[in-house]
């Protein structure tokens, strides 16, 4: 029993057998669609088969339409205004740090007062003496106001040790002949001090 609706489909039952079960005398065959006068025109209205399957598609977003949609754009860099503003925070902190030590330097040089002469005047070589000082006390070098030994204490001592070797890396090509020299000697000098006291532990 062939159907025809008004969307343009045809139904047709193909089935071989009936509801209860014998075997259909013939199956109806689908009628052949009249063909228009060769002279009659389309009806301008009327969809073609084309666009009647194409109108009765269902699609889904899958990944190919995944794939045009356009990404998220990446975030914008910071607008040239706040890079700048940042900039210029910065020099300015760093403007008034200067600015503040330099203030700090005049007021302790006009409250310093005169050298001492009880002390030692300040420079490097200097501090070489002082550091070399409290690794030889550590080393059990020094001798006590009593005429002994100070006890040794090789933690200690390798602390100043390492110190003066920090000195001589950070000031590399910046000291005088005289200071590279004395701080070269007293740093081998120090270091065989310090393998010999260790051996004898």
């Amino acid at each position: 029993m062939a159907e025809e609706k008004e969307s343009g489909f045809r139904i047709t039952d193909r089935r071989k057998f009936n509801a209860d079960g014998s075997p259909r005398d013939h199956i109806d065959e689908p009628e052949a669609a009249a063909a228009p006068p060769a002279s009659a025109e389309p009806a301008a209205s009327a969809p073609s088969a084309a666009e009647s399957r194409a109108d009765n598609v269902v699609s889904f977003p899958g990944e190919a339409a995944r794939q045009r949609e356009p990404e998220a754009p990446p975030p914008a860099p910071p607008p040239a205004a706040e890079a700048r503003a940042a900039s210029e925070a910065t020099d300015a902190r760093a403007a008034q740090a200067k600015a503040a030590a330099s203030a700090a330097e005049q007021a302790y040089n006009q409250t310093r007062g005169p050298q001492s002469p009880h002390l030692p005047e300040a420079s490097f070589l200097t501090l070489i003496d002082m550091f070399a000082a409290e690794a030889a006390m550590n080393l059990g070098m020094a001798q006590t106001p009593e005429g002994g030994r100070t006890p040794v204490d090789l933690e200690a001592a390798r602390h100043w040790i390492d110190m003066l070797g920090m000195l001589e890396q950070k000031t590399r090509g910046n000291l005088t002949d005289e200071e590279a020299s004395v701080l070269e000697n007293v740093l081998a000098y120090l270091r065989m001090q310090f393998v010999a006291a260790s051996r004898k532990r």
